[in-house]
C-alpha cells in the first residue's frame, strides 16, 4: 500500500446546501486498518468516519480530499499546515508537539476505550504478569509508559493488528493494548472468536473523544458542531450500522 492515498469524493447534494461557497478541503486520516470505526481498504476510506464526514460534507456543499498517513507523519504533515483537518484527533494526543499552535477541536464525535486485551483465562490477574505488551505501530499506551521505561515491562509493535493478536493468542506477548471494539472486528474478521481475547477493566485504560481538528477552519469546525446536533437521527443509524452503540 502507498504511504500516501488521496481519496477524492465528489458528492451530489441531495438536500439543502449552505449558501456559504463550495470549498475544497484535505483531511488527513490515519493509513491503517482501524474498523468498525475507519480503514483505507483498496485505495478507499472506509467506515463510520467516512460515512459521517461525507455526510457533513454534503450538507455543506464542500469536497472533502481525504489524504491517508501513517499515524506519526500525519500529525507532522498536519502540523506543518499541510492537511486543512485531522480525523481523529483529540487534545491529549502527543500534545508535547503540539505546544504553541492554535488548534481548533471540534465537539466529540465518538467516545472510545483503549485498554488491555488479555487471554480470558487471565482475566483480573493484574498488571504485574504483564511482562510483553503488544501494541498497534505509532500508538503510544500511555497508562503504561512508566513501567516500559523502567524496564518493567517491555514494548512489542506491530503495524497488523491481526498480528498482535495472534501474537496474544499463541503467547507471545501476554497482553496487547488496543481498542477492544477494534480487537473484536480484527478477531472475526480474521475467522477468530470475537472473545478470544477480552478486555480487562482492571487494568489501566483510557476512556476518551475521537474530534475533528483544525488549524485555520474555526468556521467549519463550527459548522461540524451544529451538524452534529442537528442529526441525531443520522448519528443513531450509522453508530448502529457500525456497532458503536
Amino acid at each position: 500500500m502507498k504511504a500516501l492515498l488521496s481519496i477524492i469524493l465528489s458528492f451530489s447534494l441531495l438536500g439543502a446546501v449552505s449558501p456559504a461557497p463550495a470549498e475544497q478541503f484535505r483531511v488527513g486520516v490515519e493509513l491503517q486498518p482501524y474498523l468498525p470505526y475507519f480503514a483505507v481498504q483498496e485505495g478507499e476510506y472506509r467506515g463510520y468516519a467516512r460515512e459521517l464526514l461525507d455526510a457533513f460534507a454534503a450538507s455543506q456543499g464542500h469536497q472533502f480530499i481525504y489524504v491517508a498517513l501513517p499515524v506519526k507523519r500525519l500529525l507532522s504533515n498536519f502540523l506543518a499546515g499541510a492537511l486543512d483537518f485531522k480525523f481523529p484527533d483529540n487534545p491529549q494526543w502527543k500534545a508535547e508537539h503540539k505546544q504553541g499552535q492554535r488548534i481548533y477541536y471540534s465537539q466529540p464525535v465518538l467516545p472510545y476505550t483503549d485498554g488491555v486485551l488479555v487471554l480470558p483465562r487471565h482475566l483480573g490477574q493484574g498488571q504485574q504478569r504483564i511482562k510483553v505488551l503488544g501494541t498497534q505501530l505509532g500508538f503510544t499506551p500511555s497508562p503504561y509508559l512508566a513501567p516500559i521505561e523502567s524496564g518493567a515491562m517491555s514494548l512489542t509493535q506491530s503495524n497488523r493488528i491481526d498480528s498482535l493478536l495472534r501474537m496474544a493468542i499463541s503467547g507471545r506477548v501476554d497482553a496487547v493494548y488496543l481498542n477492544p471494539l477494534v480487537a473484536r472486528h480484527a478477531l472475526i474478521a480474521a475467522g477468530l472468536p470475537g472473545d478470544a481475547l477480552l478486555f480487562d477493566p482492571e487494568l489501566a485504560h483510557v476512556d476518551d473523544h475521537y474530534h475533528l481538528s483544525s488549524l485555520r477552519h474555526p468556521e467549519v469546525i463550527a459548522a461540524f458542531d451544529a451538524f452534529l446536533r442537528e442529526q441525531p437521527a443520522l448519528l443513531h443509524r450509522l453508530k448502529g450500522k457500525y456497532a458503536l452503540e
